[in-house]
């Protein structure tokens, strides 16, 4: 069986909401479904073509992939990046096409407060890199070591596939064996991660409260609808006018 993991990583809360939007992105609970649904023999395949997300939902997908019973591998289509790079290493094997990209760095998030509530966030980010380093280091082998791993993340690294199967993230490049060794890319800054985001997601808050005001002028419901997205006139005119913003 084969399933997707497309679009941005969310929490399960939020997936609902940016689907009402018209915003491909996956959740835990899809990889849950799959896992479920995934006929008793057959191997479930994940076609990955995600920037990243959230990073605790890339955890909860590593952790129900690793722990599913039955055979699964990861098939990376065009990018697996941040917290999808780390999702896609819950599945027994890693594929990739000879086009693909693997981009892995740090966590990052928005803090405020005093200088205190920063440094405890600094802190904070580098416990949630060491969670990460832990299954990149599993994946890896012993071909790249676990300080190396830790200077691909600082540095934030893109890898072809030549490279990510060099460090041990890809098992088998399809249909490209015989490509030859390249060297790593690594990109810092925003040209680079612009490209990777393909334009971002807006928060979720921001989404309730867009929506909150579209149900105060239509008087509708506060609830989210269980629709499928797409909708129609001026509720697709706010979704695509949405200022958008990173957060992956």
């Amino acid at each position: 069986m084969r399933t997707q993991l497309n679009g941005y990583l969310v929490s399960d809360e939020d997936a609902l909401l940016y689907r009402w939007f018209g915003y491909s992105v996956s959740c835990p609970a899809d990889i849950r479904r799959a896992v479920a649904e995934n006929p008793p023999g057959e191997t479930l395949t994940l076609e990955i073509n995600s920037p990243g997300g959230s990073m605790f939902a890339g955890f909860e997908m590593y952790s129900v992939l690793r722990g599913a019973e039955c055979d699964t591998e990861a098939e990376v289509q065009s990018l697996a990046a941040s917290a999808a790079s780390t999702a896609m290493l819950g599945c027994k094997r890693v594929k990739a096409t000879p086009v693909a990209q693997v981009m892995v760095h740090n966590p990052a998030v928005t803090a405020d407060g005093n200088q205190y509530d920063h440094r405890k966030t600094a802190k904070d980010l580098d416990k949630f890199a060491q969670s990460i380093l832990n299954a990149y280091e599993l994946k890896c082998r012993g071909k790249k070591t676990r300080e190396q791993l830790k200077a691909m993340m600082d540095s934030e690294t893109w890898m072809p596939v030549q490279e990510a199967a060099e460090a041990g993230l890809v098992d088998e490049i399809i249909g490209g064996a015989e490509l030859l060794p390249a060297q790593v890319v690594n990109c810092v800054g925003g040209g680079m991660r612009a490209l990777c985001g393909a334009g971002g997601l807006p928060s979720a808050a921001e989404l309730r409260a867009k929506k909150a005001a579209l149900d105060a002028q239509n008087g509708e419901p506060g609830e989210t609808p269980a629709e499928e997205p797409g909708q129609r006139g001026e509720r697709e005119r706010l979704a695509v006018s949405l200022s958008v913003k990173k957060h992956y």
